[in-house]
Order: structure tokens, then C-alpha cells, then sequence
């Protein structure tokens, strides 16, 4: 009786360890680095592409244009009465967009263009603007990205008012922007900033609001 109680007891447990060893045995199989990514694969947003896009290389080529209207700070006057009192215009920018985690540095150099709108009571003679310019971006994050960009150079301006003469000097601009990255290569944004053109006597200054987008290499 003893004896058949030991048996029946054996059995169990055998029963029972080979049950546990076809459970366990696929795990054998499974290379350590697949389990290790299984438990500390990172679940933060955009952390994947962003991953992907940091193993392709730390730099790219990024081709920049801005759309954007200016308002005027503190309009100049000219001798007959000629003001600014707005405009539009564009930028073209080139750079290297160097990639770190989490942050994004932008060496870059571009040319910027102005029309600013006149009035007067003898007659409007609109001014247009230049600029050539060298600075750098910084932005953060991945799919949202705020930053801030800031560049210094040389502008110039053209007049038709017979009173305010062709000058140029230092320029600079500095500004906010948004940007978003939903599409590989592609970002597309909004900006704020200040610009001026130190061309006396009658300095041109304006808050520029507008749209951008970049294409990276």
C-alpha cells in the first residue's frame, strides 16, 4: 500500500515537471536581445522614427522657404510725408540640421526679401528690402518641435520716394518658431519674429508673422 502511494506520488510529479518544461521551452529559443527589447523597448511617442532617423545619420542637408507679412515697428517718416505701414515677403534658407537626442542645431545662411507698403498724401512709393544673412536654429522634440532662431548680415533697401535715399547696413532677425514632423524628410511650421535693417536715416523695422516648411537630405 506504502508502496503503491509512492508510485502514484512519483508519477505527479513528473507529470507535472514535464508540463512545466514544454512551457518554458520555446524561451530557449528566443535570442536575449529580443527579451531584453520585449521589457525596455522606450513607449514615448515619436521615440521609434525618431530612433530610425538618429541610426540613418547625425546631420542632413535642410532646404528652407518662409511666407510671412510684416507689421511695422515705430514707421519711419520722409520729408513728404511718405510712412510704412505693412508688407510681405519671403526667405530662402540653407543649412546643416546636426541631430542630437531631443534637440535639433542648425548652422544655416539665406537671403530675405521685403516689400513694405507706403502711404502719403502726395503719392505711395512702396520700399523694398534685402538681406543676406548667417546665424543658427535650435529646435526640441520630435513630431512637435519648438525652437528659437536668430541671424545677423547685411540688408539694403530701395525706394521711389525721390527723399529717402538707397542705403544698407547691419541687418538682423530673431524669432520663435513651431514646427511639425509628420512626414519623414518633411517639416512644416509657424514663426514669429523680430527684423530691422540698420539703413539710415530712416531704419526699416518690422514683426514678421508667417508659415515655413523644410525639406531634409
Amino acid at each position: 500500500m506504502i508502496r503503491l502511494r509512492s508510485t502514484v506520488r512519483l508519477q505527479s510529479l513528473v507529470l507535472r515537471s514535464a508540463q512545466v518544461a514544454s512551457l518554458s521551452a520555446p524561451l530557449l529559443f528566443v535570442p536575449g536581445n529580443a527579451r531584453a527589447e520585449r521589457h525596455f523597448l522606450p513607449e514615448a511617442p515619436g521615440y521609434e522614427a525618431e530612433e530610425h532617423e538618429w541610426r540613418e545619420g547625425p546631420d542632413r542637408l535642410d532646404f528652407g522657404f518662409d511666407g510671412e507679412g510684416a507689421a511695422i515697428v515705430t514707421p519711419p517718416r520722409s520729408v513728404i510725408g511718405n510712412t510704412l505701414t505693412g508688407g510681405s515677403g519671403f526667405k530662402l534658407r540653407v543649412g546643416d540640421q546636426i541631430r542630437f537626442p531631443g534637440l535639433r542645431f542648425t548652422p544655416e545662411i539665406g537671403y530675405g526679401f521685403e516689400h513694405l507698403y507706403t502711404s502719403s498724401d502726395v503719392g505711395a512709393y512702396s520700399w523694398e528690402t534685402h538681406r543676406l544673412f548667417g546665424g543658427a536654429r535650435v529646435a526640441f522634440g520630435y513630431i512637435v518641435s519648438p525652437g528659437f532662431y536668430g541671424h545677423v548680415g547685411y540688408g539694403w533697401r530701395d525706394s521711389g520716394d525721390p527723399t529717402v535715399p538707397h542705403a544698407g547696413g547691419l541687418a538682423l532677425d530673431a524669432g520663435f518658431a513651431l514646427d511639425f514632423r509628420l512626414i519623414r524628410h518633411f517639416t512644416f511650421g509657424a514663426h514669429a519674429e523680430y527684423a530691422a535693417i540698420d539703413a539710415q536715416p530712416y531704419t526699416p523695422q518690422w514683426l514678421a508673422l508667417g508659415l515655413h516648411g523644410d525639406v531634409l537630405f
